[in-house]
């Protein structure tokens, strides 16, 4: 059996690797096991992963499958993915992720509620990031435009899992896109961020969109998840966590400053096309 490994920083420094998996005979095997194993094969790991050296433990977070994970007796099988991260630090609110509790809400009010956030994407230690300014809500089953119309697939999965992971799917061959997962564990609902406004790492946004101008770098589902080198290994990702891609807190939209319109370039039937799900910071500057 294979069990995938990724390390946040600073122990895939250490260690010399942020992604690699491990091969173990059997079909489970206990997260204790394997970080034994961790510690056998790379000596850097043990070091850091127990702390400073001098009585200060690293307060790192295990993952299994994108869900934090406290008993390290817990099982794990053929395929399993394991994190290991070290939480964002400091005190509440700017620089923080949003908590789950901000994702489990009724997918509407989340929707309504992302205009303004910051997305955050670090890169190699670099902070690139934008404004929401545009999204849209896809809402269960019984909404014909969402991906969840068909059921549970292997493409919709992180739709089913617990609020705050990403769904990130591919189309037209071309272009990923961003959601966050929102509501209930097994609900299938997310938002779709459509727009930002770019606000940190402009010239590395301006190179991942081959030099085009400020004003275009982020205004599409597409073009943002291009400039924020956004794709499907981030599918399931937990925004919570505040590792690689993550939401913080901003500044909040008066309702005057927020339009609500029909979905983009949907499918389905009347209702679907014409819910009025996508919502637009009107107020958004774009330089």
């Amino acid at each position: 059996m294979r069990i995938d490994v990724r390390l946040g920083e600073p122990l895939w420094r250490s260690v010399g690797a942020a992604r690699f998996t491990l091969d173990f005979a059997g079909e489970s095997i206990s997260l204790a096991q394997v970080l034994d194993r961790l510690r056998v094969d790379y000596p850097a790991f043990a070091a850091a992963f127990c702390g400073d050296g001098l009585g200060h433990a690293w307060p790192y977070r295990l993952f299994v499958n994108a869900r934090h994970v406290v008993d390290d007796q817990q099982r794990l099988v053929d395929g399993d993915r394991l994190a290991i991260f070290l939480p964002a630090v400091g005190g509440s609110g700017a620089g923080q992720p949003l908590p789950r509790r901000f994702y489990a809400q009724p997918t509407l009010t989340v929707a309504r509620a992302l205009l303004g956030q910051r997305l955050v994407r670090s890169l190699d230690g670099r902070r690139l990031s934008g404004r929401v300014i545009e999204v849209e809500a896809y809402v269960g089953e019984d909404d014909l435009a969402s991906h969840a119309a068909r059921g549970r697939t292997p493409r919709n999965r992180a739709m089913y899992s617990q609020p705050g992971l990403a769904y990130v799917y591919f189309i037209y061959g071309m272009y990923f896109c961003l959601n966050v997962v929102t509501e209930a564990d097994g609900y299938p609902a997310a938002v779709l961020i459509r727009g930002l406004e770019p606000l940190e790492g402009v010239e590395e946004m301006t190179r991942r969109r081959a030099g085009r101008p400020r004003l275009v770098l982020t205004d599409g589902p597409g073009k943002l998840c291009q400039a924020l080198a956004i794709d499907r290994v981030l599918d399931g990702h937990d925004l919570t966590v505040g590792v690689d891609l993550w939401l913080e807190a901003g500044a909040s939209l008066p309702d005057e400053h927020v339009l609500a319109t029909p979905r983009i370039g949907v499918t389905g039937d009347s209702l679907a096309r014409t819910r009025p799900w996508r919502f637009i910071d009107r107020q958004a500057v774009r330089k």
